[in-house]
Order: C-alpha cells, then sequence, then structure tokens
C-alpha cells in the first residue's frame, strides 16, 4: 500500500472521529450501574479526599437491579466528584436530567451537591452548582429532576459531589439523560400534621411545567378507581373528612392538561391520630405481640423501637400477663425510644395514676434503663415522673406514680435506654383514679397459686375467686389451650414436654405463670 494511500485513510479515520464526537455528546443515556463492578466506560471519579471515593456496589437495596454508584463515610472529610460523560445539551433531546437518590441510614444522614462543568470533567471545572444541598431525610429512594435547558448548544459534565464527613452512605442509581417526559410523575410522597380527622400530604414538584395533581384516597387496602379524588394545583393538599383511629393510602399523579396524565405514585401508608381516652381504668397487657392501636414507638437516639416479645433475652423474664410483654432491647448503649401511650382526657379523673410492672435484667453489670415521662398536650415537652430506674429489676415489680397537671389531652411514656442489659420489659399498664388502682392492688395481693410445677398430667389451681377462663400458651405466643368455664383442675397430659405460660383470669385477677410440663 502506497504512502499516500495511508495518508488518505488516516485522514478519513480522523475525520470521522472528529464529527463522531459532538454525535456520542448528544447521545441520550440512561445509566443503572449493572454492566460492571468497576465505575462504567465514559464515567470518570475526582478523588480530592482519602482513599474512599465513589464505587459500585452490589447490594439488596439498590433502587432497580442489583448494583449502584455509593460513597462510603469516612473520618475525613471528602472532596470527590462522579462525573457523568460528556453532554451535548440539545432541545427536546437530551435537556433533561434526572437520577435516584438516598442517604443509605435515617440515622446517619449524608448529602451531595450536583456541579457543572461547561469545558472538561476536571475538579477546577466544577465552578457552577445545579443543586446545592441534596439531602434526603429519610432512607428511601427520591427521584432529583433538572431542567438542562439553560445549556442547549453547550457540552457539559454533570458531577456526583461529596464533601462529607463521618456519617454513612449516599447512593445514587437509574441516572436518565433525555427528553423531558412529556407528563413527568411526582416523588417524595409525605404525610404530615395528622389529626383526627385530617392530614396533609405532600410531594415533590413535578419537572413538567404548569403540572396540576390529583390525589386518590381511601381505607388501607382499597382498590384504585374506588377511591376518593381531590385535585391541587399546588405540591401539597389536606385530606379532611377521615375517621379516627383509622389506617388510609394515598395515589398522586401529575395532570398535564393534554399531555395527559403520569402513572400513579407508589401508595402511602398513614393512620389517622386517635381520639382522646375517656373510660378508666384504661389497660393494656400486650395480648399481641404488634404495637397496640393508638400506642406509638417515637424514637429518640438510634434506631430501635419497643417491640412485643415472649421473654427476655435470656428468658428469665415471661410476661406477667401471657402471651406478651412490651420491651425494649439492643445490643449497644446509645438507643433511645419512648412506648407512647394513647392520648388520654384526665379532666374528669379526681386524683389520676399510673400503675406497670417493669423488669430488667443485667448482663455483666450492664442494666437498661427506664424514665417515665408525661406531656400535657402533643406539641407539649415531655417531664419526667418517678425514679431512673437504672438499678436490676430482676423479677417483675408493680410501680404507681401520680399523674400531675391533669388535662384533656394527656400523654405518657415508657423511656428504655440501652446500656446493654437483657432488656427492659414492661407489663400491665393501667391509668385511673388512684383509688380504683389501690383496689386492684389489694385484688391483686391475693395471689392466685399452680402446683405441682413441673407437672406430669394435672396442674392445680388455687384461689378465692371464680375462674373465668385459663389459657396455656406455648414460649412463641401460640395459644395451645383454651378453657372458657370455673375450673381448678387442668389436664396438661396432652402437652409436649416442655416451659408453657399458664394465664389465669377472674373478675379481679389476670395472673401468669411459667409451667413446666414433664
Amino acid at each position: 500500500m502506497s504512502e499516500s494511500k495511508n495518508i488518505i485513510i488516516m485522514t478519513k479515520k480522523l475525520l470521522f472521529a472528529i464529527f463522531a464526537l459532538p454525535m456520542l455528546a448528544n447521545a441520550q443515556f440512561t445509566e443503572g450501574f449493572e454492566a460492571s463492578p468497576e465505575i462504567p466506560t465514559g464515567w470518570t471519579v475526582i478523588n480530592g479526599g482519602d482513599e474512599i471515593t465513589w464505587s459500585i456496589a452490589a447490594v439488596n437495596s439498590a433502587h432497580s437491579g442489583a448494583q449502584m454508584a455509593t460513597i462510603e463515610y469516612s473520618s475525613d472529610a471528602h472532596d470527590d466528584y462522579l462525573v457523568t460523560p460528556a453532554i451535548h445539551v440539545t432541545a427536546g433531546v437530551n435537556d433533561f436530567f434526572s437520577f435516584y437518590g438516598r442517604s443509605r441510614s435515617a440515622q446517619w444522614l449524608e448529602n451531595i451537591s450536583l456541579k457543572i462543568s461547561t469545558t472538561t470533567p476536571t475538579k477546577a471545572a466544577f465552578t457552577t452548582v445545579l443543586d446545592a444541598n441534596i439531602a434526603p431525610t429519610t432512607d428511601a429512594y427520591i427521584k432529583y429532576n433538572y431542567d438542562l435547558s439553560a445549556y442547549v448548544g453547550q457540552t457539559i459534565y454533570i458531577a456526583f459531589y461529596s464533601d462529607t464527613q463521618d456519617q454513612f452512605y449516599f447512593d445514587i442509581d437509574d441516572v436518565f439523560n433525555g427528553a423531558a417526559p412529556l407528563c413527568e410523575g411526582v416523588t417524595n410522597v409525605v404525610s404530615s400534621n395528622i389529626s383526627t380527622s385530617s392530614a396533609k400530604i405532600s410531594w415533590a414538584t413535578s419537572a413538567t411545567p404548569n403540572a396540576t395533581y390529583d390525589i386518590e384516597y381511601g381505607p388501607a387496602g382499597f382498590a384504585q378507581g374506588s377511591g376518593t379524588i381531590v385535585n391541587s394545583a399546588t405540591n401539597s393538599t389536606t385530606l379532611t373528612g377521615l375517621s379516627a383511629a383509622s389506617k388510609y393510602e394515598a395515589y398522586v399523579r401529575s395532570n398535564c392538561a393534554t399531555n395527559g396524565t403520569s402513572a400513579w405514585s407508589s401508595p402511602l401508608s398513614f393512620s389517622t391520630a386517635c381520639n382522646a381516652n375517656v373510660t378508666f381504668p384504661l389497660t393494656e397487657k400486650f395480648d399481641a405481640n404488634t404495637l397496640p392501636v393508638c400506642w406509638s414507638n417515637e424514637l429518640v437516639e438510634g434506631v430501635t423501637a419497643w417491640e412485643f416479645v415472649n421473654q427476655n433475652q435470656n428468658a428469665t423474664i415471661t410476661p406477667k400477663s401471657a402471651p406478651y410483654m412490651a420491651q425494649f432491647s439492643v445490643t449497644n448503649s446509645t438507643d433511645i425510644a419512648k412506648l407512647v401511650m394513647p392520648v388520654m382526657d384526665l379532666s374528669a379523673v379526681n386524683n389520676p395514676a399510673l400503675k406497670f410492672s417493669m423488669a430488667n435484667v443485667e448482663f455483666f453489670n450492664d442494666i437498661d434503663v427506664l424514665k417515665v415521662y408525661y406531656k400535657t398536650s402533643a406539641s407539649g415537652t415531655w417531664t419526667q415522673i418517678g425514679d431512673t430506674y437504672s438499678t436490676e429489676h430482676a423479677a417483675w415489680t408493680d410501680v404507681t406514680l401520680p399523674l400531675p397537671n391533669k388535662s384533656n389531652t394527656y400523654y405518657v411514656a415508657f423511656e428504655g435506654i440501652s446500656k446493654y442489659g437483657r432488656g427492659l420489659d414492661i407489663d400491665d399498664v393501667m391509668v385511673g383514679d388512684v383509688a380504683n388502682l389501690a383496689v386492684n392492688n389489694t385484688a391483686a395481693n391475693k395471689a392466685i397459686s399452680v402446683y405441682p410445677n413441673p407437672a406430669k398430667d394435672v396442674v392445680n389451681i388455687k384461689t378465692d375467686k371464680d375462674v373465668n377462663s385459663i389459657q396455656i400458651f406455648s414460649l412463641t405466643g401460640q395459644l395451645v389451650k383454651t378453657i372458657e368455664k370455673n375450673v381448678r383442675t387442668i389436664n396438661v397430659s396432652d402437652l409436649k414436654k416442655g416451659v408453657y405460660l399458664l394465664r389465669v383470669k377472674s373478675a379481679s385477677q389476670d395472673e401468669s405463670f411459667k409451667i413446666i410440663k414433664e
């Protein structure tokens, strides 16, 4: 082949490459980070901090698929960029940019920013800030949308920039550059300002200009199309006429007039507040392994909530009233959570008081701690009453506390503080007039007893009261035997060998016992 022909061929290749560059930059793209465990071809990482920087992670919680881009916390502040391929912005072709982002922990929130370079994918070139503070407030993925029409005719690079220190992980997934949807849907649908009859629903504004919104709602589990639909010109609405202490679901979509409507959002679940309880004594024995109706968990520090169990960590405490008890337990010394009782109207109660039973077994001298609080309104400040229960109670201990400053919106909370103990346990909670609670205490002193224990064929019950019902539970909480009559002898010969909880109810007593079947 002649030298002149080689020159011609090389010139053609060079010209092709030159003309191909803007064509490549013009192309739309979608990136889900699924092709490789490495940063995708065409993307750039600029690491300005320590060795920890943007990478690809394979975890069970990618927004879609199995992988996502992520940056991990570090004790040193980041100065790291994850840069897209070049984007030559063309009107109606790729003047829209979106991605899904999240802070992987709701406790240790990360944030990033979005920057633009109109020249090169280098650190010094990212002088324009597209979004200064991308800071999710939960650990759920949120879709972020951006209009790039201001850059039509230019070639740009977009950088995900992290400069945080010592938090957790920030994840991004499903990055998209292309034409703006004719009718972009909504994201980040949340509820707030919930009362007994209303709830505010809010969402991120659609990227489609001048969109309005349709909201469909109904009782939890309702079939879409059968709910109530309301409309809003803004990115929030208040649903009214709801029932107290009820579960609901709501869906939101964009309405773009001649461009149609978007897909509906995923369902948002919420529950309305409860009316104040006016019937006393109010009692709770935690008969189910779920949060009782109108009770709530309030996380103070950490992510651990109260749960409902049939034994503590080392099985030395079982429910005082079978089959379950409330427990706060986690193997650290940092988490704190309040178990909040239903709102109460104590205005007609002469001398209101709280009675409950508690236990907190030590683990190598570490003991989980209990504090009790009250407040007189939903927005009020919690005030501690009684002691700080920081010493061991290795068996059930009854506590009675007067409730000061009674109101018609009164709240009581049990605060658990983790200290590496065997768990903080609560059972048999009661609120009422102190005189009535004293009567109940007197009745409880006339103890029920059971014998023999261990037992092979029968268990006998000794009490001076008529028995209303007898229940036997396995240690997993399963009800295995019920007797709804006044008897003093129970046949247990049909039970397998093991440990059970025996619950005996009379008109004035409700006691549980651990029994061993031989």
